[in-house]
This record gives C-alpha cells, sequence and structure tokens, in this order.
C-alpha cells in the first residue's frame, strides 16, 4: 500500500487553542485577584504596615510549604494521559499534603516559629506576632492544595477546563466575603488574611473534587517517565521532585525578598511596598499563567509549537501593555489609591517599582510554556536546574542592590525578581533546542506515543 509523503498538518488551530485555554486564564486571573482583594482588606487595618507585613511573610512562607504540591497538578495530568489510575496518585499528594499542613502548624505554636520567622526570615515584634497569627489559620492550605491540585490534573487531562473557572471564581468570591466581613466586624490584623486565604481554598477543594471529567476524553499517552508502564510511589517520586523542587524554589523567592527587605533602613514599609506591587504585577500577569497546560496538553509537534509561540507572544505583550497603562502617574495614583487607601509614602515607593513589572508577562509566559514541554518530554530535571538558577540568581542581585537600593526596597524587590526570570529563561531556551526539539516531530504523528520514548 502506497504511503502519502505528505507530512500531516497539526490540528491544533486557534480557536481550539482559545478553547482550551481560555478557562484557565480566568482561573489564573481569579487566582491572582486573591493578594490584591486581601491586601486591600488588610490595607483598612488600624495599622497596616504592620498587618501587611505580617500577613505577607505568613503567606510567604506558607507558600514555599505548599507550593511543591502544586505540581500535583502536572504530575496528575500527565500520569492520567498515560493511562494510570487516579486513586494511587491522589492517596500519594494527600499524604505529603497531611504532613506539610503539619509542619506549618508547628511553626505557628511551637519554638520552631522562633526560629524560622525570627532567625531565618529575620522579622521581630509586632510582625512577628503578625505572621504567627496568620500562620496558624493558614495550616490547612497544604492539605486542600494537595487534593485541589490532583482533581484539577483530572480535568485537565479529560480537556474540561472550564469546571477549573467556575471554582476558582467560587473561591475567589468566598475569600473576599470573609475578607470583607471581618475587616468591617473586628479590628483586623493579618490573621484575617490566614481566615480568607484558607475559607476560600476550602470552597474551591470541594468544588473541584465533585465535578466531573468528561467520558472518553483521554486522548492518548502525554508523556512517561523513560516509556516505563505502569505507576508507583517510587516513579511517581522521580517523576514529581525536581517539578516539586522547582515550584519550592518558586515561591520561597518572595520570602528570600523579604527577608532581605527585613534587613533594610525601613524594613516594615518596604515589605509592604513590594506586597502591593507584587499583588498588582501578578494579578495583571495572570493571563500567561496557565502556559505550561498548553506544553503538556496539546503541543505535539513543531509546527503546533511554531503557533503556539506565536499566539503567547501575541498574549504577553498585550498584558505588558496593560501593565504599562496602568503604570502610568495618573492612572496608578487613582486606581491605587482607591483600592489600598494607603499613604502617600507607601504609595510613591509603589509606583517607582511598578513600571519595572512591564517584563513580568514576557519572561513568566515563557517560563511557564517551556516547562511544559519539558515535563510533556519527560525531562523534568532541566525544570528543576533552571528554577535553581533563577533563585540563586535573585538571591545574588537582590543582596548586591540592598545597599544602592534599599530605601526602596520595591524597586529592589522586582529587579531581583526580574534578573531570576531572565536568567532562566535563557537556560530553558538553550537546553530545550537539545532535549526538546530534537524530540518532537515536524508536524502532528499519526498516533500518538509518549514522546519520552524517543528520548535516551
Amino acid at each position: 500500500m502506497a504511503v502519502d509523503p505528505t507530512p500531516a498538518v497539526s490540528s491544533l488551530t486557534l480557536p481550539r487553542f482559545a478553547r482550551f485555554y481560555a478557562p484557565l486564564a480566568a482561573t489564573s486571573l481569579l487566582l491572582t485577584l486573591t493578594n490584591p482583594l486581601l491586601t486591600s482588606a488588610l490595607s483598612r487595618n488600624v495599622n497596616p504596615a504592620i498587618a501587611l507585613a505580617g500577613f505577607g511573610v505568613a503567606f510567604s512562607l506558607c507558600g514555599v510549604l505548599y507550593s511543591p504540591l502544586l505540581v500535583g497538578q502536572q504530575v496528575a495530568a500527565t500520569r492520567l494521559l498515560d493511562g494510570h489510575r487516579l486513586g494511587p496518585i491522589l492517596a500519594f499528594w494527600v499524604r505529603i499534603g497531611v504532613l506539610l499542613s503539619v509542619v506549618t502548624l508547628l511553626i505557628a505554636t511551637t519554638r520552631l516559629g522562633d526560629w524560622v520567622l525570627g532567625g531565618l526570615i529575620g522579622v521581630s515584634g509586632d510582625v512577628f506576632e503578625e505572621a504567627r497569627t496568620a500562620l496558624l489559620l493558614l495550616s490547612p492550605v497544604p492539605l486542600l492544595t494537595a487534593v485541589r491540585a490532583v482533581h484539577q490534573g483530572r480535568l485537565v487531562a479529560g480537556h474540561r477546563t472550564q469546571p477549573i473557572a467556575v471554582a476558582t471564581g467560587v473561591r475567589t468570591a468566598a475569600l473576599a466575603v470573609v475578607a470583607v466581613s471581618l475587616t468591617l466586624l473586628t479590628s483586623g490584623g493579618a490573621w484575617v488574611g490566614g481566615a480568607a486565604f484558607s475559607v476560600g481554598l476550602l470552597v474551591e477543594t470541594v468544588l473541584v473534587a465533585l465535578a466531573r471529567s468528561k467520558a472518553g476524553a483521554l486522548a492518548g499517552p502525554v508523556a512517561s517517565e523513560e516509556g516505563v508502564p505502569g505507576v508507583s510511589e517510587v516513579r511517581l517520586l522521580r517523576f514529581s521532585t525536581p517539578l516539586a523542587v522547582n515550584t519550592l524554589l518558586w515561591w520561597s523567592t518572595p520570602l528570600l525578598i523579604n527577608s532581605v527587605l527585613a534587613r533594610s533602613p525601613f524594613p516594615a514599609e518596604a515589605i509592604a511596598a513590594f506586597i502591593v506591587v507584587e499583588a498588582v504585577a501578578w494579578f495583571l500577569v495572570a493571563p500567561v499563567g496557565q502556559l505550561q497546560h498548553v506544553g503538556i496538553a496539546l503541543v505535539d509537534c513543531k509546527r503546533a509549537h511554531r503557533a503556539v509561540q506565536t499566539w503567547s507572544l501575541g498574549l504577553a505583550l498585550g498584558v505588558a501593555l496593560l501593565i504599562g497603562v496602568v503604570s502610568t502617574p495618573p492612572v496608578r495614583r487613582v486606581l491605587l489609591g482607591a483600592l489600598f487607601g494607603l499613604d502617600a509614602g507607601l504609595l510613591g515607593d509603589i509606583g517607582a517599582a511598578l513600571p519595572f513589572a512591564v517584563a513580568y508577562p514576557l519572561l513568566y509566559g515563557h517560563r511557564q510554556y517551556y516547562q511544559g514541554l519539558f515535563t510533556r518530554c519527560g525531562r523534568p530535571y532541566a525544570v528543576g536546574w533552571g528554577g535553581a538558577l533563577r533563585v540563586v540568581t535573585v538571591f545574588v542581585t537582590a543582596v548586591a542592590a540592598l545597599g544602592p537600593l534599599g530605601h526602596v526596597g520595591a524597586t529592589l524587590g522586582v529587579l531581583a525578581a526580574l534578573a531570576g526570570l531572565a536568567v532562566e529563561g535563557v537556560f530553558l531556551e538553550r537546553t530545550a533546542r537539545r532535549q526538546v526539539m530534537t524530540v518532537l516531530p515536524e508536524s502532528e504523528p499519526a498516533a500518538r506515543q509518549p514522546l519520552s520514548e524517543s528520548v535516551t
């Protein structure tokens, strides 16, 4: 039988990309709305700088502890698409979630917190007390994150991203109601942020766990570790660890920067200003925050890769333009003044740092997409090494800039984060030429196979 020599054209079209990605972008937008909502509520406390700094330290520390669990979404999606069962995957991540929730609780209630919050991070006085109280209320977050992540991965594997967006929307509404109610009914404090975040996450986790996957939606394997069939805790751990380390390093970045700012001339003001800048900037950057799922679930050839690169670049440029508009003095004065109600000094520090965040969507979108490609191709170690390079760069930049820029803490923090993203982006791009582009076929394969089977 004659074989048609004409290569197939990828079936990934812009409408298909948009249908798959739009709910994920909405999810990311709703998730990052959390920080502006909470910072807006906390900024209306009697002592907003102390409340913001205390919650910022507690939330960044909690983020470091639960961040390894976020990769459960990617791991569950790739494993399920490879034909494995949900039960063992969920049990694996729930055990890790319970352990990390216990660690969070111990830091909040025992002398371990004196060493971590006071010695390691370097906060003291009122900020220390506010952070410890908020951390106590954030202790269920790791366990809830583990359950949520696995069920989100189940829905991504089934190409059902709409329930994820709906659950996140309900979570954001619940969080806002709790934060506003507690702010109006109590004297407030960093604990308000901890309580609101935990309640919102609980609501989202329940909704995602109850959402049904589309029958027959799993279209075949996407990635498997070295083509080895079957799933065990050892294989899950080996595949997941580099991704978890990378996510841990990502969430350690705010904590790392806050620990440097805690040693600046005006630590509470510097941390508070940086927290607000990050809340605003990452809310605006949210539309590019889920591009890793495109790399995992949709890109199966170089044609699709080039198309997604073009569409993603256009999206990132649009987001960068929006941040540029928000950064202009007339817009930011009205917007930030109305949203946060902070004094002129803090608003000045925030306004000076915000224009640099224009580069966030370009660098972050590039990072997310390439990490998805590495995961799809069974090369998670490249993701882990990229994260390590980024964190080292952030630390070196922040420490080196503490002297000349210590009085403008928000600007120092943003510049350090940008330096880390730039170095990580160069590493991922160069490594992908060797480890990803050599695996992807030019056009869509006739039969979908685990891409990692081609990797030696």
